[in-house]
């Protein structure tokens, strides 16, 4: 369990990214990411300090070499919901495995993962611009990813 102290001494406490997007706005979700990062910048966190180090690297910094985006084979999606008000959006798949990713940035995702974005719709707390607006990105990844293969 993490417990983090905003400036005006209001304290929470997390134990996951899903839990942070709860109760932080994207402003702190830099903040925290900029915080871990610093703390643990030598060394690999350990147990729940770990699985929130994890989801930030994988949300911050994809490396399409990372073992985890290279298992994307084995993923089956079953929810992909648009978190508007953090810039950001899930994936969830069968397995519980649950992917944070910032709206405005590309990740290394396989045209198979993209396709059952598609066809499962996106889920957004509020109508927005910015969720149609990563239907459409979504959508030329798609049609990137496929050109590719025509290559």
């Amino acid at each position: 369990m993490n417990v983090v102290t905003r400036s005006n001494g209001q304290k929470r406490s997390f134990s996951t990214l899903i839990r942070v997007l709860s109760v932080f706005d994207r402003e702190d979700l830099d903040a925290i990411y900029k915080l871990v990062m610093d703390i643990y910048q030598d060394k690999i966190p350990e147990g729940f300090d770990k699985v929130l180090w994890g989801d930030l690297i994988v949300m911050f910094n994809p490396d399409e070499q990372d073992e985890f985006w290279n298992s994307q084979h084995e993923w089956k999606v079953v929810s992909w919901k648009c978190l508007v008000s953090y810039g950001v959006h899930t994936l969830m798949t069968n397995e519980g495995l649950v992917v944070h990713m910032l709206i405005e940035k590309k990740y290394p995702l396989k045209k198979e993962i993209v396709m059952q974005m598609l066809k499962l719709k996106l889920e957004s707390e509020e109508e927005s611009t910015m969720a149609l607006e990563l239907i459409r990105f979504i959508k030329k990844v798609l049609a990137d990813l496929e050109s590719k293969e025509e290559d």
